[in-house]
């Protein structure tokens, strides 16, 4: 890797702040998220939500882990310090909308918020840790979707901007990397989470989230456009999941289904890195009998403000079957060649190379691993040790697949592990599915001491920071 590559970590606010309701935090779409101990770990039981289920999780009586995550609003010295012990070089880490404008729609910013990052980017520069922040990581403020009904409604649209606005002001010589809007192209997987929409608010469902999508890519490009002129040295990026797949055979059926659904992955980023909607993209809403509310001035900014760099998430990788599998990215068959984890995401290191050189070859952008990471139900031993091999070797073998595409030409500048240290999941409130290197002894109701045990990755990353991932070797 260059001289000057960064290696370190993400975590998102809302699955670790916790600090529910205080210092004049609002409510947002993740504090109504619950632990539900008795569905199946491979769905996603909060997103594509109807208006009966926002209402059960919102004034249900649940355990609510997200409310109070692993205290890290209240730690974050702490978390740091660890931090650095690993060596670690930046954190990619989000800010909390419903904490900085707990309403969405307020006047003024909350103040006590801002103080809160201000405290927390001193203390990461004085540990030499460079922050990389997200503005909207699946954390709306929940009167967006009372009073707006998300991201469906244009008005959102500067709502975020007065948001975005205020930080990129606020932070412009604390925070060089910015990512406007965490995995944009999940909108069909994470509706909810993603979007704030509701299945039943429209006749057309699919329509629905893709005229939001289009409004955050509206919001996106303006944030883009003040940020260069606010300070140049800003680099304001572009994330995806990636969400490509590969065909399950080699039959034709297949391989022409696959390409298919490929190219509407590329959708969002054609979008926001080549500024405008590319025609296989008009000619499928076109078939699908989707219509958008595009104006002339959303396509003069998408086009005049194009992200800096492509953020990209990598966890597994899909195949899909013609016959079996439509063009809903939710539709997807199992590779028979790889293996899983109980949440049933398939182990694909080359995936990573796979990814990384295409998007490399079609946009020429600097990227950055944003998140990479694999879920264990880890053991804590009596004499307080994690041995997690299982972790070493998913992580070795996908920045081994990294460094490769690297070789090839692949321009990219950082990576960044899902999670450094143990946080609530995302898509399942767990905290029992640990992804961190630092053991955080909460459980899925949130008891625990709190205490810091170093598992066996700890010690294996630390390593691979200190020779710039030229020793990638076992402990």
């Amino acid at each position: 890797m260059k001289k000057d590559f960064l290696w370190g970590g993400a975590i998102a606010a809302n699955q670790a702040e916790g600090a529910f309701g205080r210092d004049g935090k609002g409510m947002s779409t993740a504090d109504i998220q619950p632990f539900l101990p008795d569905a199946s770990p491979t769905e996603l039981n909060f997103n594509n939500l109807d208006s009966a289920g926002y209402r059960k999780f919102k004034d249900g009586v649940y355990i609510y882990p997200k409310r109070q995550g692993v205290h890290f609003y209240d730690r974050y010295k702490e978390y740091i310090d660890v931090l650095a012990e690993m060596h670690t070089q930046t954190l990619r880490l989000s800010l909390a909308w419903s904490r900085i404008f707990p309403n969405g729609d307020d006047a003024e910013p909350n103040e006590e918020a801002l103080l809160f990052y201000d405290r927390l980017f001193a203390y990461m520069k004085e540990k030499r840790i460079e922050p990389i922040v997200t503005i909207f990581h699946y954390e709306m403020p929940l009167n967006l979707i009372d009073s707006y009904g998300g991201w469906a409604n244009r008005k959102v649209i500067d709502l975020f901007v007065k948001y975005g606005q205020t930080v990129l002001r606020r932070y412009q010589h604390a925070v060089k990397y910015w990512i406007a809007i965490n995995q944009i192209n999940l909108i069909h997987k994470e509706a909810f989470a993603s979007l704030g929409l509701l299945s039943d608010q429209a006749q057309h469902y699919e329509q629905l989230k893709f005229q939001a999508v289009h409004h955050q890519f509206v919001a996106s490009a303006k944030l883009t456009e003040f940020a260069h002129e606010l300070n140049p040295d800003i680099q304001m990026g572009m994330m995806l999941a990636d969400s490509l797949t590969v065909p399950y055979s080699c039959d034709p059926a297949d391989v022409k289904l696959n390409f298919r659904r490929n190219r509407m992955q590329f959708f969002y980023s054609d979008v926001l890195l080549r500024g405008e909607y590319p025609e296989y993209a008009r000619t499928y809403f076109e078939d699908h009998g989707i219509k958008l509310d595009i104006t002339e001035s959303d396509q003069a900014v998408i086009r005049s403000h194009k992200a800096d760099f492509l953020a990209v998430s990598y966890y597994w990788s899909n195949t899909v079957k013609a016959g079996e599998n439509t063009m809903d990215p939710n539709t997807t068959v199992k590779n028979p060649h790889l293996k899983a984890n109980r949440w049933g995401w398939s182990i694909n290191a080359s995936g990573l190379y796979f990814c990384i050189s295409e998007y490399w070859d079609r946009y020429r952008v600097p990227m950055m691993i944003a998140e990479n990471g694999i879920g264990y139900k880890d053991r804590l031993t009596p004499d307080g040790q994690v041995h997690d091999d299982y972790r070493i070797q998913y992580h070795r073998e996908h920045i081994s697949e990294l460094q490769e595409a690297v070789r090839e030409g692949a321009d990219v500048f950082a990576y960044c592990s899902w999670a450094p240290f143990d946080i609530v999941s995302a898509g399942t409130a767990e905290m029992s599915k640990r992804y961190g290197f630092i053991y955080v002894d909460y459980d899925d109701e949130g008891k625990g001491s709190g205490e810091f045990y170093y598992k066996d990755s700890f010690f294996w990353y630390q390593r691979v920071i200190d020779s710039n991932g030229t020793d990638l070797s076992n402990l």
